[in-house]
């Protein structure tokens, strides 16, 4: 059987890249204007951690297969055989969901900004050792949390940069 791989989900990588590249031409333009040095060390801050994130986002790829659990992500990977995990559970915390994997070496968290999040816990779950996974496993997989609001700000940051550089360029 082959690996089952789960990347996050595109309805969001769109609107972070939008935001990332807003970011870096209002950087640009403050670069070329009368910009206030404040205005410019503001911009970066915000703009190294929003980097930060899209990478994070990017190369993040959760594989699930018959050996176990493939965690990737930018700059560093896990792998978890079936055997290493010792338990399967959720958090919710409002609308985002993390799955809980404790091993014999630590933990791992997963969230729902996965695509297919859901499928996912279910696959994992389906390869693990039923005693291992908790209930609250079954209960998210049979009532599923849509969450949006990850997706929402990410497009109204787009707007409000948008309206910054027509500013910003006297429109």
């Amino acid at each position: 059987m082959s690996a089952n791989t789960y990347r996050v989900r595109k309805q969001f990588l769109v609107p972070l890249t939008l935001d990332l590249g807003l970011l870096f031409l209002l950087i640009a333009i403050s670069f070329f204007t009368n910009a206030t040095p404040a205005e410019m060390v503001i911009l970066v801050v915000i703009f190294i951690p929003l980097l930060y994130i899209f990478l994070e986002s990017l190369f993040l790829e959760t594989s699930i297969g018959d050996n176990g659990v493939k965690i990737k992500k930018f700059l560093r990977g896990k792998e978890l055989s079936w055997n290493d995990i010792t338990n399967v559970d959720t958090m919710t915390v409002g609308k985002k969901v993390y799955l809980l994997l404790t091993t014999t070496r630590g933990f791992h968290v997963l969230s729902n900004t996965h695509g297919d999040f859901y499928s996912m816990v279910s696959d994992l779950s389906r390869h693990v050792d039923g005693e291992r996974v908790e209930e609250s496993v079954r209960t998210v997989v049979e009532e599923p949390v849509k969450r949006r609001s990850d997706i929402v700000s990410s497009w109204l940051a787009a707007i409000i940069l948008v309206v910054v550089i027509c500013l910003k360029i006297g429109f």
